[in-house]
């Protein structure tokens, strides 16, 4: 593959993982209606640490396949994981089911931990890109239960 070839990768990467919150952006009235947990991020702040996510993650699978390390069990866990990611903003926003979006935050990071332990043994760099993305996933979960339960 050209370097023109991967830098298309990166950004179609970018923008896969963003369809969903493109779609569906933000929670409008019924989101501003939620009591929010502590240490909620503005909505400002949000829409940078995923674009940052966004590119890391990116850069991870531009790295596999640039290092010819991208099989199908790579792909699987890539889009497995990418399901779940879009699922979340559709089960949150659109359809306004947060239990359902906190069980999806696990399923989130529970993928993650997968795709990070399957890329380890074939490219570190790639795998290590994923950690923050494990990190804020869990994050997440607190975020996603603390709207649950404040808002029973």
């Amino acid at each position: 593959m050209s370097t023109l070839h991967h830098t298309l990768l990166f950004f179609s990467v970018i923008v896969l993982y963003s369809l969903a919150s493109l779609a569906f952006p933000g929670g409008g009235a019924w989101y501003e209606s939620l009591t929010k947990p502590e240490g909620t991020p503005p909505d400002h702040v949000l829409k940078i640490v995923w674009f940052i996510l966004h590119v890391l993650i990116a850069a991870s699978v531009v790295i596999a396949v640039r290092r010819k390390q991208m099989n199908r069990e790579l792909l699987l866990l890539y889009g497995i994981n990418w399901f779940f990611h879009q699922l979340f903003t559709l089960l949150f926003y659109r359809l306004q089911l947060p239990f359902l979006a906190a069980v999806d935050t696990i399923l989130i990071l529970y993928s993650t931990w997968v795709l990070i332990r399957a890329i380890r043994p074939l490219d570190k760099i790639a795998s290590s890109l994923l950690i923050p993305y494990l990190q804020w996933s869990l994050f997440a979960i607190y975020l996603a239960v603390s709207f649950c339960v404040l808002n029973l």
